[in-house]
């Protein structure tokens, strides 16, 4: 761990330590040679008990297992001597909230020399755990990261770990790396170890090393904070010119959320731009619909660069993307309006497509889960090889063709993910023709459906998606809360489940909201006079936004909407029986009803949204990190 010439990003706040490693254990494989590794460990961990371990593999383990078993109420942090790398690298394993037992991991590709050097791992396809060790005498099938090492016990671990490493201590192989030994061990012995991305920082250890990202520590940390996994326009455009604007975010200390606002003030104030139908205000829009995008992006970076994460804010980011998207199409339907017929049924049209894209993502991803969960190797240290297959490799896979990466990044575009539909909206704006935007993104994001939905659809179907069927499904209590079923459905009992429905039951949620905006937009189309169909777009975007709001929830904080919201909103069941009703028996009173039920929903929504993330975020303590619950040790009963 090298000195290196300082180029600093952000104020002391943005950068400061948050002491979630105060006070840790520290224990050193390997001969240390000179102090910095202990100095700039001792900046994110300043250490209570140190030990340096010197010795051959077994007295290792040994000294580790002592140490661990020492105490039992501060972190255990175990470094390798030789590991050489800077303050910013650590502070995402050793400083961030929700690391509990970790291990910093890299991606082979960005190891620039030496990858044979460091020990091989195998992390779960949910990125979350590492599922298997490779070192000298032991054999890691499928690796996909290496390990730097750096480790950090939790408390509630500590136990464990020492009896693990006692254990590895009897029957460890004298050649094995004792760090890449060490993590073994807890993870045969059923403690779940995380796996956290080191970065793109410049590190070495023995004949291994990384240059990482251009620029100093700090430097690289903002280039880390870009989140990973974005569509090619966001990844090559937008988030090069956000980490710039993040930059000085983190120098003037701006708050995520305050970043979100702004971000969510640009795109309204877009739209209110495209209201006017002033052609060169429309430019002014596009550019404000990408600055928007820009800005959106640099909230989810100053929580990363400073550690400083809200649930709620990822909702208030999320939720805000719709409303500026929504706001848009609204305001493009007002123009329209002068120039033909129901343009709201065509700003119906790209909500339902956008929502249902984003609905069918969702579900989907939930049912994967239980196939991409990490699923660690528990088994006798005795056995040399892990529980991979006889015909699964053993070394890394070699690194991704051209027309692979090729491949990959045109999938990604095809996704439609939001930096692409921005791009669009703003490109269709120089045309000044809002019927010409609405349809771009109609049949863009349609065409999408078909590709994402129909692909996945077929791999359900011919069980190619890895799914185990199940009757009944364990995530139909999840999929019910997003199914939004009122009172006559619960009433006449819930959705018919045919037998396909075990199969393609994920596709249900945003199959009853696409029925339910189908029917309010044609009764639109069909009972309302051209100044009155914006009533029907209202009334969408309110349960839009609840339908939004319940997605976020679940996958943010695990908790529902209340459970009296259906009966309250009167589930999509009920409020297309009152709406059809309304149509049969008295139509003239249709614009009235749909003006009061958007009005409804959206405060009734809005209300029970905001109470409910309140309730959980006053909920939420600063409460120490706990252990997760040790696996059963192999042969082990209960």
């Amino acid at each position: 761990m090298s000195p290196y010439p300082e180029q600093l990003v952000g104020n002391e706040a943005a950068r400061a330590v948050h002491g979630l490693s105060t006070g840790s254990d520290l224990a050193i494989l390997g001969r240390v040679v000179g102090t910095e590794p202990l100095a700039v460990l001792d900046v994110v961990s300043p250490a209570g008990t140190r030990v340096d371990v010197d010795a051959a593999v077994g007295a290792a383990m040994t000294a580790l297992a002592d140490l661990a078993a020492a105490a039992q109420d501060v972190p255990l942090v175990v470094a390798a001597a030789d590991l050489s790398t800077s303050v910013p690298a650590l502070l995402d394993l050793l400083d961030k909230p929700g690391v509990a037992t970790g291990a910093a991991v890299v991606l082979p590709e960005s190891v620039d020399r030496g990858l044979a050097h460091l020990p091989a791992v195998r992390v779960g396809v949910d990125g979350k755990l590492v599922e298997s060790v490779g070192t000298a005498g032991y054999v890691v099938t499928r690796p996909n990261r290496a390990l730097p090492g750096l480790l950090r016990v939790a408390p509630g671990h500590r136990a464990a770990a020492a009896d693990a490493w006692r254990e590895a201590a009897n029957i460890a192989h004298p050649d094995a790396d004792p760090f890449a030994l060490a993590v073994l061990a807890l993870v045969r012995s059923g403690i779940p170890v995380q796996a956290v991305p080191l970065g793109p920082f410049a590190f070495s250890r023995c004949e291994a090393s990384a240059e990482g990202a251009a620029g100093g520590p700090w430097r690289q940390r903002l280039r880390g904070a870009s989140r990973g996994g974005d569509g090619f326009v966001s990844t090559y455009a937008v988030r090069p010119l956000s980490r710039r604007v993040t930059g000085i975010g983190l120098r003037l200390g701006w708050s995520p959320n305050a970043v979100t606002a702004v971000s969510l003030a640009l795109g309204v104030l877009a739209a209110g731009l495209v209201a006017t139908g002033n052609r060169w205000l429309w430019v002014v829009a596009a550019v404000l619909v990408q600055a928007s995008l820009v800005i959106d992006c640099v909230d989810g970076e100053i929580a990363r660069f400073t550690r400083r994460f809200s649930s709620f804010g990822a909702w208030l980011d999320a939720v805000g993307d719709r409303v500026k998207e929504y706001s848009v199409f609204a305001a493009l339907a007002l123009v329209a309006a002068h120039t033909g017929d129901h343009p709201w049924t065509l700003a119906i049209v790209a909500m339902a497509v956008v929502t249902v894209r984003h609905l069918e993502d969702y579900a989907y991803e939930h049912r994967l889960r239980p196939v991409r969960r990490s699923r660690p190797d528990v088994l006798p240290l005795g056995q040399e090889r892990d529980l991979g297959l006889s015909e699964d490799r053993t070394t890394f896979a070699p690194p991704p063709r051209t027309r692979q990466t090729v491949v990959h990044w045109v999938k990604k575009v095809i996704h439609m993910p939001i930096a692409e539909r921005y791009l669009l909206i703003s490109l269709g704006l120089l045309t000044g023709n809002p019927r010409f935007v609405l349809w771009l993104l109609i049949v863009t994001v349609s065409l999408s459906v078909i590709w994402t939905q129909g692909g996945r659809t077929v791999k359900a179907l011919n069980g190619r998606d890895g799914v185990a069927p199940a009757a009944p499904r364990a995530a139909w209590g999840h999929l019910d809360v997003q199914l939004d079923l009122g009172p006559v459905a619960r009433l006449f009992g819930r959705a018919v489940r045919l037998p396909v429905a075990n199969v393609l039951d994920w596709q249900l949620p945003a199959l009853m909201w696409l029925v339910e905006a189908v029917v309010i937009a044609t009764v639109g189309w069909v009972h309302l006079v051209a100044a009155e169909q914006g009533l029907a777009f209202a009334f969408l975007a309110a349960v839009a936004y609840h339908r939004y709001d319940v997605v976020y929830r679940l996958r943010d904080t695990g908790e529902p909407a209340a459970s009296w919201l259906t009966l309250a909103g009167l589930g999509v069941d009920g409020r297309l029986l009152v709406v059809l009703a309304v149509v049969a028996w008295a139509p003239d009173a249709l614009p009235v009803v749909l003006a009061v039920g958007a009005v409804w929903l959206a405060v009734l929504y809005l209300a029970e949204s905001t109470a409910g993330w309140r309730r959980w975020i006053v909920a939420q303590r600063p409460t120490p990190v706990h252990a997760p619950e040790v696996a059963p040790a192999p042969g082990a009963g209960g």
